[in-house]
């Protein structure tokens, strides 16, 4: 895992100079057909990624193969809900990352020195995801081109105007108080842990990357959220575990270690707990109502 230096970023910050000079002309998709591999980012929630500066390296699942890209200014990478990308932090970047989570509207600015074992520094700002205006529905169309093919040349614009709705709404926020700072610590470790869930994260690494103590973390959950830090953790990797399990034909160690448990015997009592089933009988279950689904469709 790279290591990372989190900071908030300044409300009145964004990159228009960048964004102007360089402008998104070609973006590509990720997909979701091939098993994604030990440490890739996955997640529930579309995201849009920008160079900024520099070379961003990733391989991607792109229709079927896997694609290696290196992605400069004017370009950028569109990854819907479950797909997979793979950065590789080899060359110095500037990179923005747009998550559309459910609730909330993450932007990171990542800048990655290169070389060997870089330590980022990454900038962090949030603002709850609007349910109405442009942006649901230019996202939703984004979704859906992203299922079908030769929309190449249409992409591109609907990133462009997809990122100038992002931008006002943070202009719209601009010196506002959209959540108290409490409930906003707590949405980005709720965004992080479901970017980083795979890793070998614990309460005292993740309260290191947002600069408070652990005991702080905790009752920020306990305070702010519905369950506990842990419980919180393990949620996550739970539901993609459920997804791993009715997706791939995985075996179990190579389910529990992308879902961040080194020990697979523990991630099946863990499993079983919440569940009440073991996850292979979890996963014939599943696909038993699937095919009995896809059966009285086709009758």
């Amino acid at each position: 895992m790279v290591d990372a230096v989190t900071m908030t970023m300044p409300m009145d910050w964004w990159p228009e100079r960048a964004l102007t000079r360089h402008p998104v002309r070609e973006l590509f998709v990720g997909g979701h057909k091939l098993h994604p591999p030990l440490f890739s980012h996955v997640v529930t929630f579309p995201r849009l990624e920008i160079p900024l500066a520099g070379c961003y390296e990733n391989q991607i699942d792109h229709g079927g193969t896997v694609e290696t890209l290196r992605l400069r200014p004017g370009t950028a990478l569109f990854l819907p809900p479950n797909a997979w990308n793979l950065p590789r932090w080899r060359h110095k970047v500037t990179l923005m990352s747009l998550l559309f989570g459910r609730k909330q509207l993450g932007i990171s600015i990542v800048a990655a020195p290169g070389g060997r074992n870089p330590q980022m520094l990454v900038n962090k700002y949030s603002l709850p995801r609007p349910v109405t205006g442009p942006l649901p529905h230019i996202l939703a169309a984004m979704l859906e081109l992203g299922a079908g093919k030769d929309a190449d040349c249409i992409f591109p614009d609907l990133a462009r105007v997809l990122i100038q709705c992002v931008h006002a709404l943070v202009r719209e926020s601009s010196g506002e108080e959209i959540t108290g700072r409490a409930q906003g610590l707590l949405e980005r470790a709720c965004v992080f842990l479901q970017g980083h869930y795979q890793y070998d994260i614990t309460r005292e690494s993740v309260a290191r990357q947002f600069g408070v103590s652990p005991n702080h973390l905790s009752r920020l959950f306990q305070t702010h959220g519905s369950m506990t830090f842990s419980n919180y953790l393990t949620h996550v990797r739970m539901d993609r575990a459920k997804h791993l399990l009715c997706n791939y034909d995985l075996k179990l160690d190579d389910i529990a270690a992308r879902c961040g448990y080194c020990d697979t015997p523990y991630f099946c009592r863990v499993f079983k707990r919440l569940t009440k089933s073991t996850p292979a009988e979890y996963r014939m279950r599943v696909r038993h109502d699937q095919e009995k689904q896809q059966s009285q469709l086709e009758n």
